[in-house]
C-alpha cells in the first residue's frame, strides 16, 4: 500500500535536459544508459521509455530480474546487465546482454546459445583499477582471445570502470584509460574487434573527454547530479499529518532527543526512515513548508518524523511539505540530505521506498 499523501514527482522534462547535457558533452557518442536500482529510484520501467524516445541506444541494469522487467513493459531496446551471470536461460529468452568477467560463464553461454541454435551477444569487463569485478588485465590477454574463439559468442563490447567518482584527479583515471586502450588494440593485432568500448561513467562524461570512446554510461548525471548545469529530476513531497502547540520543557520523539526550549509548535510528518528518509536526519534535517525551512525535532521514526513550525504562519494540515525539491525561494536537494548524512545522492536517492508513489510530470 502507497501512501496518497507522499509522492515523489518525477520531472521528465529535467531528465531530458540532463541527457541533452549528456551528448552536448560527447557529441554522437552512443549512450548506454543506466537505469538499475529502479532508475536511482526514479522509476526504471518510465524513465527508460522517455529516454529510449530521446534517442537512447541502450539501457544498463544491474541484474537480470530488473532487464526482464523492462522486456516485460514492452521495452525492446538492447540492455546490458552488468553484474548477473548465472540466468544464461533468462538472458536468451529475453534477448538480453551479459556482461562477461571470466572464460567459464562466456562458455555456458556459447553452449545454451548452441543449443537453441543462435549465436548471443556479449560484453568482456577487464579491470584497470576498480578492484571489484572484471577480468585482471594480464588474465584478458589471455582469456579474451579463448572466449571470441567459442562457436556462440559474439564479443559486442569491451568495458572497464574508472574508481575516482568524482575524477578531480584525473592522475589515475589516465592510467585506467590507458591500459585498457592498450588491451584492446593488442586484441585487435589479434583479429579481435569491438563494436562498443566503454569506461566512461558520469564523471568521465563531464571531465575526461578522452574516454569517451564511441560509448558512454551516464548514471547519477541523468537524474540531475554531478554538476550545476543539471536539473534535480526527482522532489519527494507529502503533507502535514497533524500539528499541536506544546509548551516549553516537552520531548519530542524516542529517546528524548530533543526538549522545546519555548512554546512551540510541532508538525508530525507522515514519511520515516521505511520510506528512505534517514534516521541519520534526526536532530538535524530540515523541510520545506510554506516557503521557509523547518528543522527536524528529535529522532526519525519507522514513518513519521516532528518538526518545527513554529516561525511559519500558516503552516496547517492542508500544507505542503517538500522534502526534497523546490518550493519558494528555497531548495533543498539529495546532494544537502547526502552532506547531512554522510554519504552520497545516490544512497538518498535510492532509499526511497516503494511506499511512495512516483508521478510524472
Amino acid at each position: 500500500m502507497v501512501s496518497q499523501d507522499t509522492v515523489a514527482e518525477i520531472d521528465l522534462n529535467a531528465l531530458s535536459h540532463n541527457l541533452g547535457v549528456v551528448r552536448n558533452k560527447t557529441g554522437k557518442k552512443n549512450i548506454l544508459a543506466v537505469v538499475k536500482a529502479n532508475a536511482y529510484g526514479h522509476g526504471a520501467v518510465e524513465i527508460s521509455r522517455r529516454l529510449l524516445l530521446e534517442g537512447v541506444s541502450h539501457l544498463g541494469t544491474a541484474f537480470t530480474g530488473e532487464a526482464v522487467r523492462l522486456r516485460e513493459e514492452g521495452i525492446t531496446a538492447p540492455i546490458l546487465v552488468f553484474f548477473d551471470r548465472e540466468h544464461v536461460e533468462e538472458c536468451l529468452q529475453y534477448g538480453l546482454t551479459p556482461l562477461i568477467f571470466d572464460y567459464g560463464s562466456a562458455k555456458q553461454f556459447s553452449a545454451a546459445a548452441g543449443k537453441l541454435g543462435c549465436r548471443i551477444s556479449i560484453h568482456i569487463k577487464v579491470d584497470t583499477g576498480m578492484g571489484r569485478l572484471g577480468m585482471p588485465l594480464n588474465e584478458a590477454r589471455k582469456e579474451i582471445p579463448r572466449i571470441a574463439a567459442l562457436e556462440n559468442i559474439d564479443i559486442e563490447g569491451l568495458m572497464s570502470h574508472f574508481s575516482d567518482a568524482d575524477l578531480r584527479d584525473k592522475a589515475f583515471a589516465r592510467l585506467q584509460l590507458k591500459a585498457f586502450l592498450e588491451l584492446r588494440k593488442e586484441l585487435k593485432q589479434k583479429n579481435i574487434t569491438v563494436k562498443y568500448s566503454h569506461i566512461a561513467n558520469s564523471a568521465a562524461v563531464l571531465g575526461m573527454a578522452p574516454g569517451h570512446l564511441n560509448m558512454v554510461r551516464p548514471g547519477i548525471m541523468l537524474y540531475g547530479y554531478g554538476a550545476d548545469e543539471l536539473k534535480p529530476v526527482l522532489s519527494l513531497k507529502t503533507r502535514v499529518l497533524m500539528i499541536k502547540k506544546v509548551p516549553s520543557g516537552t520531548f519530542i520523539g524516542y529517546g528524548r532527543t530533543f526538549i522545546t526550549k519555548r512554546r512551540s509548535i510541532v508538525a508530525t510528518i507522515p514519511v520515516g526512515y521505511a520510506d528512505g528518509y534517514s534516521r541519520r536526519l534526526s536532530n538535524q534535517g530540515e523541510v520545506l513548508i510554506r516557503g521557509k525551512r523547518a528543522p527536524v525535532l528529535g529522532r526519525v521514526c519507522m514513518d513519521t518524523f516532528m518538526v518545527d513550525v513554529t516561525d511559519i504562519p500558516g503552516a496547517d494540515l492542508n500544507s505542503e511539505v517538500v522534502l526534497i525539491g523546490s518550493q519558494g525561494k528555497e531548495k533543498i536537494t539529495a546532494a544537502d540530505i547526502a552532506e547531512k548524512t554522510g554519504t552520497i545522492p545516490y544512497e538518498v536517492l535510492t532509499s526511497i521506498g516503494q511506499r511512495v508513489r512516483r508521478v510524472y510530470k
